[in-house]
C-alpha cells in the first residue's frame, strides 16, 4: 500500500530543519559545556534540551509527550533531574546564546542607529500552586489584585527591529506577610541553588543593576537604556547613566521626587504647572531641569505630551540633553518591543504553563528554554525580512553549485532567457539583442562576465 504524504509532515521537517540550524549555527553543544552542563547518566544534555526546546513547536506538553510518544531514554525521572538540577547555569547558557545572535544582527544595521538595552519585569503565574519554591504574592497590575507567583525581571537588546532576551532574574516579595513558601534553613549556602534563591530577594533595582554588570556596552554598541515609569527614580536614572549609556524613561508623578527648574524644586505635576506650555502640537512643553539625589545631581531633559484626554498629559525624561523631541518619543517607542516579546512568551511560547515544577531550578530552566525559542524566532524572523542576511544563503548555494562553475550556470540562464524569449514572443532577432543587452547591463558590475 502507498503510503500518504501528508502536508503536516513537510511542517514538521521544516520546524526539524531550521531547529537543527539553530542549534549547529549556534553552536549549542558548546554552549551547554561552558554553562557546566555535563552528562549525569545515559543522555547527553543537548539532546533532553531539544527534546524540550520542541515540545511547544509540536503541540504538546511534557506529559503527553512522554505518555503518548516516549522516546528511548527520555523518562519522566531523567527529564525532571534534568530540569531540576542545581548545578547547572542556565542565565548563563541564555547569555552566551543571546550574545551570538546580537553579534550576528549588529553587523545589519548601521552605524548610526540607536541600539538600545530594555529593563522591564513581567508577572510569572504560578496562582494553582501551593509548594513551588520562594512562592510569594505578587501585585498584578492587570487585575488589580495580588496573586501567586514571581516577577520575571530581564534585560533585553534592541535595534528597534529585533529584541533578543540577554539575562533575567525571578524576585518574590520581600515582605515576610506575602511570602507563602520561605527558603529552607537546611540548605547549603555554597550551592548554585542558595544562590538563586538568595538573589530573588534582592528588590528589582538592585538587581537590576547586578544584570547591567554583566553586559558590555560598547561590544552590544548600546547608546540608551529604556526603563518605565516603575524605575524612574533620581536613585536609579542617576547611577544608571554612570553606566555609560544614557537613560530613557517615562515619569509619573511621586511625591517627595523634586525636579529643579530655575533655582525652585517642583514635583512632576508642579513642574507641568510652572513650565510654558506649547498650545499647538504634540509636545505640550519641552525644558531641561536638575535631578539630585543625596550628593549627586543630573542635568536632564524634561518633554510633556499630549493624550487623546485632554486633560491628562504623559512625560518622558532624557539623560542625554542633546536630543530632540521627536528623537526622545521615537526611541522610548522601542521599549515596546519587549512588552511584544513578555506577550509572544506567555501566549505562544508557554512560559509560565508549559511545566509545573516545583524546584527554583525547574523555573530557571523553563524560562530559558522560553527565551531560547524566542531567540531562535526573532532571527529566523530577521533572516526572512531582512536582504542583507542573503550573504550566508549565496554561500551556501554557491556550494551546492561547486560542479559548475559560477560563468556556466549564468549562461545557462542566458541561454534558457533567449530561448523563450523567442518561442513565447513574435519579435525580431534585433529586439531580442536589445532586450538581451538590457538585461545584461541590469547585471550587477560585480557578476558581469569580462
Amino acid at each position: 500500500m502507498n503510503t500518504i504524504i501528508t502536508e503536516q509532515y513537510y511542517e514538521e521537517q521544516a520546524k526539524n530543519a531550521t531547529i537543527s540550524l539553530f542549534f549547529e549555527k549556534f553552536q549549542i553543544g558548546k554552549a551547554l559545556f561552558s554553562a557546566n552542563f555535563y552528562k549525569e547518566k545515559g543522555v547527553k544534555p543537548i539532546e533532553l534540551l531539544r527534546y524540550l526546546f520542541e515540545l511547544v513547536f509540536t503541540n504538546k506538553n511534557l506529559y503527553r509527550s512522554y505518555t503518548m510518544d516516549p522516546k528511548p531514554g527520555m523518562s519522566k525521572n531523567t527529564v525532571y533531574r534534568f530540569l531540576n538540577s542545581p548545578v547547572y547555569d542556565w542565565c548563563k547558557l541564555v547569555f552566551r546564546i543571546a550574545m551570538q545572535a546580537i553579534l550576528t544582527v549588529i553587523p545589519l544595521t548601521s552605524e548610526t542607529r540607536e541600539n538600545v538595552l530594555i529593563v522591564d519585569d513581567t508577572l510569572y503565574n504560578r496562582s494553582r500552586s501551593k509548594k513551588v519554591d520562594m512562592l510569594s504574592k505578587v501585585y498584578d497590575h492587570n487585575t488589580g489584585k495580588y496573586i501567586k507567583g514571581f516577577k520575571l525581571l530581564t534585560l533585553a537588546w534592541s535595534d528597534g527591529n529585533t529584541t533578543i532576551p540577554l539575562c533575567f532574574r525571578h524576585l518574590v516579595s520581600t515582605s515576610e506577610k506575602m511570602t507563602v513558601n520561605k527558603l529552607p534553613d537546611d540548605m547549603d549556602k555554597r550551592t548554585r541553588g542558595y544562590r538563586l534563591r538568595r538573589m530573588a530577594r534582592q528588590n528589582p533595582v538592585e538587581a537590576m543593576f547586578d544584570l547591567l554588570k554583566g553586559v558590555d556596552l560598547k561590544e552590544l554598541k548600546v547608546r540608551y537604556l529604556l526603563f518605565d515609569s516603575w524605575f524612574a527614580f533620581p536613585g536609579v536614572i542617576i547611577p544608571a547613566s554612570e553606566q555609560g549609556a544614557d537613560v530613557i524613561c517615562m515619569l509619573k508623578h511621586m511625591h517627595h521626587i523634586y525636579y529643579k527648574y530655575k533655582g525652585r524644586n517642583y514635583e512632576l505635576k508642579s513642574l507641568y504647572e510652572a513650565v510654558p506650555h506649547n498650545r499647538r502640537g504634540e509636545v505640550i512643553a519641552s525644558v531641561k531641569v536638575q535631578i539630585h539625589k543625596d550628593e549627586k545631581t543630573q542635568n536632564v531633559k524634561v518633554i510633556f505630551l499630549r493624550t487623546k484626554n485632554e486633560d491628562k498629559w504623559v512625560a518622558l525624561l532624557s539623560t542625554d540633553l542633546g536630543l530632540s523631541d521627536e528623537e526622545m518619543i521615537r526611541i522610548y517607542g522601542k521599549r515596546w518591543n519587549i512588552e511584544v516579546m513578555f506577550k509572544t512568551s506567555k501566549h505562544f511560547l508557554h512560559l509560565d504553563t508549559e511545566s509545573q515544577g516545583r524546584s527554583f531550578e525547574s523555573i530557571y530552566a523553563q524560562t530559558a528554554i522560553v527565551y531560547l525559542r524566542y531567540i531562535m524566532l526573532t532571527c529566523e524572523a530577521r533572516a526572512t525580512t531582512d536582504p542583507r542576511t542573503c550573504g550566508e544563503l549565496f554561500y551556501l548555494v554557491c556550494d551546492e553549485l561547486k560542479d559548475m562553475t559560477f560563468l556556466e550556470a549564468l549562461m545557462i540562464l542566458l541561454n534558457a532567457f533567449l530561448v523563450e524569449t523567442r518561442n513565447e514572443l513574435v519579435l525580431t532577432e534585433q529586439q531580442i539583442e536589445t532586450m538581451f543587452y538590457i538585461f545584461v547591463n541590469k547585471i550587477p558590475c560585480c557578476l558581469r562576465i569580462h
